[in-house]
């Protein structure tokens, strides 16, 4: 996924068009050299995310002040982008401008909050793993959807929710330990187990010759599965701390 932000002139379409060029040939290079193109066009050679300083922050409201199932989405994507180049003032205003967002609609930290337990922790009542039912990857354990994103997803909300400025799960769960000291040790255990998991797929991205994603679990040993069960304890403890602190309960 990329994007592009650009400052306001009085001629933003001709500036729009020079940098969609720009950007059409750096993720064609990017292709070239290995990094597959985004299937859903979440790239800045797409219109939709090659936007001046001022449609950015239009763009950002809407999603924020109309929390839909839709914008909701969007906002997990955009509301990690990272300076790579360029002005970084551009960046720090937008940022600027989603914290008031954030202070004239708080109930949207609700919305994001609810999306980020959508996937509990993946493990049955007999504490079995929960592995695809149907399709190409029946029987196989996803590790990206069912417990890496859940920890970035939750990771996102809860900095959002400390105005902590930083878009790195672990600097985000190091930062967040360093504010709450009665959950410190939480999110201690979420940074270690977000790095588990990110080391588990990388692992099995190399000896499977994948992405890592999708995990035949008949091939792991039985310390590698106990320390994924490990993992998502972590994640269901964290996920309880969610519907505790935006009150989700009864929250549709």
């Amino acid at each position: 996924d990329n994007a592009l932000i650009f400052q306001d002139s009085e001629d933003n379409e001709a500036n729009r068009a020079y940098f969609l060029k720009l950007a059409k040939n750096v993720t064609q290079y990017l292709n070239e050299i290995g990094f597959e193109f985004c299937p859903a066009e979440m790239m800045a050679s797409n219109p939709k995310w090659c936007l001046s300083l001022s449609e950015w922050k239009a763009q950002f409201k809407k999603w924020i002040l109309s929390p839909t199932d839709d914008n909701v989405m969007l906002t997990t994507i955009f509301f990690d982008y990272d300076y790579i180049y360029g002005d970084e003032q551009l960046i720090h205003e937008l940022t600027l401008s989603i914290d008031e967002l954030l202070k004239e609609s708080p109930i949207f930290l609700k919305f994001l909050a609810k999306n980020a337990i959508q996937n509990p922790a993946p493990l049955g009542f007999f504490r079995q793993f929960l592995v695809e039912q149907t399709g190409e990857h029946k029987d196989q354990f996803d590790i990206k959807a069912r417990a890496i994103m859940p920890f970035v997803d939750a990771a996102r909300v809860l900095s959002l929710s400390q105005r902590i400025h930083v878009n790195n799960t672990l600097e985000r769960y190091k930062q967040l330990r360093d504010r709450e000291s009665q959950n410190a040790k939480l999110y201690e255990y979420c940074s270690q187990a977000f790095e588990t998991l990110l080391r588990f797929r990388t692992q099995q991205g190399f000896e499977n010759n994948t992405t890592g994603r999708f995990i035949n679990l008949s091939k792991l040993s039985k310390l590698e599965r106990q320390s994924l069960k490990d993992a998502f304890k972590t994640l269901k403890e964290l996920q309880v701390l969610l519907q505790v602190r935006f009150q989700l309960a009864n929250f549709i």
